[in-house]
């Protein structure tokens, strides 16, 4: 408890342009990670893809008839658009929801932080630090990693 109540206070105090990742004081990257894969795993399990086909709108567009000052016109036909298909996941949000809800029986809040800029002084480490106005998100080899530099 004692860790999302420091993540939420950080969600809470932070602003500017944000990123987000799992978080819990003193697990290591590698843990995190392999948490967050069994938990979408299972959620995957639980909440399979159920792909439906859906359609976009279809519009009549009316035929208009022009024209010009000798009284000569033109008219062009009506003609249908849209109808379009595309595919629609009915588990994703299930899915993600399940996956996040996981990660928090874990031990691990959402919490959002700035990206680490490049004159920071952050460096990546095994290991998350305890969280302070100075922590960010640095992402190194596809891994975000919460530091504090």
């Amino acid at each position: 408890m004692k860790r999302f109540l420091v993540a939420t206070l950080m969600l809470a105090s932070l602003g500017g342009c944000q990123t987000s990742a799992y978080y819990a004081e003193g697990v290591s990257i590698h843990e995190r990670d392999a948490d967050q894969a069994i938990c979408r795993d299972e959620a995957r399990i639980r909440y399979p893809t159920n792909a439906i086909t859906r359609f976009t709108p279809r519009v009549f567009n009316p035929g208009t008839t022009t024209c010009d000052a000798a009284g000569a016109c033109t008219t062009t036909q009506g003609y249908w658009s849209g109808g379009e298909a595309y595919t629609v996941d009915l588990n994703e949000d299930a899915r993600r929801e399940a996956a996040a809800a996981c990660m928090a029986r874990a031990g691990y809040a959402r919490v959002s932080l700035p990206s680490c800029s490049a004159n920071s002084g952050a460096s990546a480490s095994t290991i998350m630090a305890p969280l302070n106005d100075d922590s960010c998100i640095l992402r190194s080899g596809g891994t975000s990693m919460i530091v504090t530099p």
